[in-house]
């Protein structure tokens, strides 16, 4: 039997945080909360803050991301850096327990883009020295809250599994390796792919070769894939041992935008339910009752039938 193993997993889902949210209207109260101003005020001593009004935000950092930029403080004017060139942070705000550092984000003189200061380690700290010219400030702070409920980003990955498994094919760009215990006669069957990036196998001295890609076509446009050895090639001969033949492929859509509506309309009625129904049964009136099947109709014009 074919055994079909994720070696470089999707970086991202067809579906966001946002968007299930929407759609199971969800609330703010599953995010961590973005936080509230830092006070400011002029150092003393020759510094490297640029002369011009700074405003500064912060934002707190959790395992499943990083909240929006939080209250805007006050402005605080650099006149002369060579006199006061340094700026006093205090009050920095303290998250929850899910917080692990924060971030402090600062406007250049006399602008409105908050860019990255710097990054502490910690949830505890609540003072900090700017003494960093706009030149060394770094990214944008983010517009958008990911920290996210982590139960959401489970159910998100659980439905993209399970269309990946109704469907027959792979939503996001990601790499498999297909493992075989042999070569077949002619074709190697494949879930819908964009590439094969390489095909190896055990040869009878137990030594790991690689066939060439000039022995072997790849048919990307059929569903399902398949592979077969180019005119006037065989397959070599692998020995007999389990998984003796790998093919790594590339499959997926592509990015999420390139995934169909009705597959994500299918993930998030499918993450919805999952979220409201959290038990395999509910009891409903003292009557146990079993939830209904999905919509999975909706998963039919994409689905990869015939392997």
């Amino acid at each position: 039997m074919p055994s079909y193993v994720v070696y470089s997993a999707p970086s991202t889902e067809p579906v966001t945080i946002a968007e299930v949210k929407a759609h199971a209207r969800i609330d703010a109260e599953n995010e961590e909360p973005v936080p509230s101003a830092v006070t400011v005020a002029l150092g003393s001593g020759v510094g490297n803050v640029d002369n011009g009004a700074h405003r500064y935000r912060c934002t707190f950092v959790t395992a499943d991301g990083e909240t929006s930029g939080g209250i805007i403080s006050a402005a605080v004017t650099v006149v002369d850096k060579a006199v006061n060139g340094k700026v006093s942070l205090s009050a920095i705000p303290v998250g929850g327990s899910l917080v692990t550092s924060r971030k402090i984000y600062r406007t250049a003189a006399g602008g409105s883009t908050y860019l990255l200061l710097a990054t502490i380690a910690d949830n505890t700290t609540t003072t900090y020295t700017d003494n960093i010219a706009d030149s060394s400030l770094g990214a944008e702070a983010p517009s958008t809250n990911t920290t996210g409920d982590p139960l959401l980003n489970m159910l998100i990955k659980s439905a993209r599994q399970h269309a990946e498994m109704l469907l027959r094919r792979y939503l996001i760009t990601q790499t498999i390796d297909l493992y075989l215990d042999s070569f077949p006669l002619w074709e190697i069957v494949l879930p819908p792919l964009q590439s094969v990036t390489s095909i190896t196998y055990t040869d009878q001295n137990g030594d790991t070769q690689t066939v060439s890609a000039s022995d072997y076509l790849v048919d990307e446009n059929s569903y399902p894939a398949r592979i077969t050895p180019a005119y006037g090639k065989v397959w070599p001969t692998s020995r007999e041992q389990t998984n003796a033949v790998k093919v790594r492929f590339v499959a997926g859509y592509g990015a999420a935008s390139a995934v169909p509506q009705c597959i994500k309309n299918w993930m998030l009625m499918r993450i919805k339910t999952l979220y409201e129904a959290r038990d395999e049964v509910a009891t409903v009136s003292g009557t146990i009752a079993f939830p209904s099947h999905f919509v999975d109709g909706l998963l039919d014009p994409e689905r990869v039938w015939g392997y």
